[in-house]
């Protein structure tokens, strides 16, 4: 196209979309901004998946799944359980473990209570299944008894 051309083009386009004569007020923007509310109107809310707050079932199942996901990146095999705000995970072991893999465990543990559940207090049992294999039962209790800091975990 040569440059006359789209010249002339322009000019067309320009003379049929805007008329000069007209006084342009800020008035005639109501037709586009039909969704803005104006100043002093009151917005109303939508409900929206991501405005409501998560319920603490929520919060407590995405605890529970953030938890076995930390045992689950170390290799370690684990159930976690909860009672209201108590927890309870089993590390079920072979019968023949390495101690690295219950260290491991151990260390994964530490990690929680230090890091994420310094207000829960700590217990550990080990047990047998009826098949032989060791289990380690950890359980985070919520607000019994008196803190101890001196807990190893």
């Amino acid at each position: 196209m040569k440059i006359t051309n789209l010249h002339t083009y322009l000019l067309k386009i320009n003379e049929t979309n805007w008329d000069d004569s007209r006084n342009y007020t800020y008035d005639d923007d109501d037709d586009f901004d039909k969704d803005v509310p104006k100043f002093g109107e009151e917005e109303e809310e939508e409900e929206s998946y991501f405005s409501e707050e998560p319920t603490d079932d929520e919060d407590e199942d995405h605890l529970c799944y953030l938890i076995r996901s930390m045992f689950n990146n170390s290799g370690i095999n684990a159930q976690v359980e909860r009672d209201e705000l108590d927890l309870s995970i089993y590390v079920f072991l072979e019968r023949k473990e390495r101690m690295r893999s219950i260290l491991k465990a151990f260390d994964v543990v530490h990690k929680l209570k230090k890091d994420i559940l310094p207000q829960y207090d700590t217990e550990m049992e080990l047990y047998e299944s009826k098949q032989g294999y060791p289990i380690f039962k950890f359980d985070f209790f919520y607000g019994y008894g008196d803190k101890d800091d001196n807990s190893p975990f």
